[in-house]
């Protein structure tokens, strides 16, 4: 099937049994940062996988180091007791029709706002959020070599001057479609991922969204200094180096991805691009990140016009083609479910358009238990108001059981 590159602007076109998107602009690059020797781009992502806006060839590393069985269900038996911590804390319902979409006004720290030219230096950022006044990006980083590259525009590997911090250093062109957003706070509306992104720096903040530090505004680009982590890779390589993934394997995977979701619709915000290679996976604990929000919006309980989807094609559920409007949380919940069913199927479960809008679930992997069979087809039922919300999903059984490990982790090749 056909995917979406992670651009900016631009809506998705559906059309005949292929999902297409129009408005590419792959051949159009930044040019090198400031400072930057141009370097040419490695044939393989060493882990950002250019913060997740392309849908990369697979990537065949060969890991010198196999972590134990052992090792492996400690890492992981540790790891979940921290999401079952996180994912007890108060759950708001996410229904299109509840109240989630009345946010409190957020304002942002003054010290977000983009950087002018240089001044005099002043002392070390802050990677907190308090950035110092009047620097430049010149002065405050490093930029390394490229780790990715497409229509988005380049992303970098950078280290701070002051504490020699690793960051992700994203440089995108200023387009004429860029889309901006107005949010509280803020005079005059910011291009459409800043917006969002500073939106999830509300307190509290989630360990499985991307953090923004700080940005610039250049006349010809924008320049966001981000969160690295590493070693990590997207979950759309590792998913296609493990095939069928074991069901608690996948259940961890998941529950972050949800804890993440449910982020993003308590800070206002529609990701509205959820799928494999917008998760960044660490490899050392499975830890999950959710990045790339530049086909985001503003949530609203009143949903959104269908033609202006521009989510992952695989990922789109049946109302966008059937219906004049769609909704956030249905949309989310759906994606969640085709996430849930390529990771232990190996596939996808739609290949065409009309394949979506039938619905119609067959499972390739009949050794799948009855609870995970059950919550996929619940996410992906045709009727949007028959899907579960965000709460249920956390309450559905699947979800909540304590899977038998077994010799789950044996067969992982991180």
């Amino acid at each position: 099937m056909a995917h979406m590159m992670g651009e900016r602007g631009g809506q998705a076109h559906i059309s005949g049994d292929a999902v297409s998107r129009s408005d590419s602009f792959d051949g159009l690059l930044c040019p090198p940062l400031p400072g930057q020797v141009p370097v040419e781009p490695k044939e393989t992502s060493r882990g950002l996988t250019a913060l997740g806006a392309m849908e990369a060839s697979p990537v065949s590393e060969s890991s010198t180091e196999k972590p134990t069985e052992r090792r492996k269900r400690e890492i992981i038996r540790s790891f979940l007791n921290r999401l079952w911590k996180a994912m007890k804390s108060p759950l708001r319902c996410c229904c299109p029709c509840s109240d989630v979409d009345v946010v409190e006004p957020f304002v942002p720290p003054p010290d977000l706002e983009p950087e002018p030219d240089p001044e005099p230096p002043s002392p070390a950022p802050d990677h907190s959020g308090v950035k110092p006044i009047n620097e430049s990006f010149e002065s405050l980083y490093n930029v390394g070599e490229m780790l990715g590259s497409g229509g988005f525009g380049r992303v970098y590997e950078g280290t701070c001057k002051f504490d020699g911090k690793k960051v992700a250093i994203k440089q995108m062109l200023k387009i004429d479609n860029d889309r901006y957003l107005h949010i509280p706070g803020h005079p005059k509306p910011l291009v459409t991922e800043v917006a969002l992104l500073l939106m999830m720096r509300r307190e509290p903040v989630s360990p499985f969204v991307i953090h923004l530090y700080e940005w610039f505004e250049h006349p010809q680009t924008f320049t966001l200094v981000m969160e690295y982590p590493e070693p990590c890779e997207s979950l759309r390589d590792f998913i296609i180096r493990n095939p069928r993934l074991c069901e608690p394997i996948a259940q961890v995977i998941v529950l972050q991805a949800l804890l993440a979701v449910r982020h993003c619709i308590e800070h206002g915000v529609f990701h509205h691009d959820i799928h494999a290679q917008n998760f960044l996976l660490n490899k050392d604990t499975f830890h999950l990140t959710l990045i790339d929000f530049g086909c985001g919006q503003l949530f609203s309980s009143d949903g959104y016009e269908s033609d202006i989807y521009i989510g992952a094609p695989a990922y789109c559920p049946p109302e966008v083609l059937n219906e004049p409007c769609f909704h956030a949380v249905p949309t989310n919940v759906w994606a969640l479910g085709v996430l849930l069913y390529k990771m232990v199927n190996g596939c996808c479960p739609f290949r065409s358009r009309r394949e979506i809008t039938q619905a119609k679930i067959t499972f390739q992997n009949t050794t799948l238990s009855e609870e995970c069979t059950d919550l996929i087809s619940q996410c992906l039922a045709r009727d949007p108001t028959k899907r579960p919300t965000l709460e249920q999903m956390f309450q559905h059984e699947w979800i909540t059981s304590d899977l038998d490990w077994g010799s789950s982790g044996d067969s992982i090749r991180l």
